[in-house]
């Protein structure tokens, strides 16, 4: 009998040891549960307030950005054999080039061979397989106005339009 009460005394703990072991799980994570949502009911709202304001923002400088569009300069028909091997593919396009300043037009003119062999070299020396991608057209762009920009004095080009862009 002695034995038997011995282990029934062990096993109450055991027991009590469960149930606080389990409430205190219960309750952590009715906390947990607790603080995360007031976390996403607080702090949703203002994500929601950022988000809103971010696109005004983004509708402002869009705005800004179309009125202040520098003077164009239109280029004739560039038409070119692209550095694919056997020459049989060629390219053709039409460009302007936005200017940052009106006197950047008069020496453009002056210099309107030099900066048509930039454009024929850069033009000439890619693959088809270069241009043909939207990321290879932005690389394209971006090194037409880095060597034109080389050769100008009195201001910048600030971006190349494609108006034309025919591979074959």
């Amino acid at each position: 009998m002695a034995e038997e009460k011995e282990v029934s005394e062990q096993e109450a703990p055991k027991k009590k040891s469960k149930f606080k072991l389990i409430l205190i799980i219960l309750i952590v994570l009715i906390l947990v549960g607790g603080g995360a949502a007031a976390y996403f009911l607080l702090f949703a709202k203002k994500t929601a307030e950022t988000a809103e304001q971010n696109t005004a923002n983004t509708t402002v400088k869009k705005q800004a950005d179309v009125s202040s569009i520098g003077p164009l300069y239109s280029f004739e028909s560039f038409i070119v054999n692209l550095a694919d091997p056997g020459g049989t593919r060629y390219l053709k396009v039409t460009m302007q080039a936005e200017l940052d300043s009106d006197k950047l037009v008069d020496e453009i003119e002056k210099r309107k061979p030099q900066i048509r062999d930039i454009i024929l070299t850069v033009l000439s020396s890619k693959t088809y397989a270069e241009v043909s991608t939207a990321q290879g057209k932005l690389a394209l762009k971006q090194e037409i106005i880095r060597r034109i920009n080389l050769t100008l004095t009195t201001g910048a080009v600030k971006s190349i339009y494609f108006t034309e862009f025919v591979s074959q």
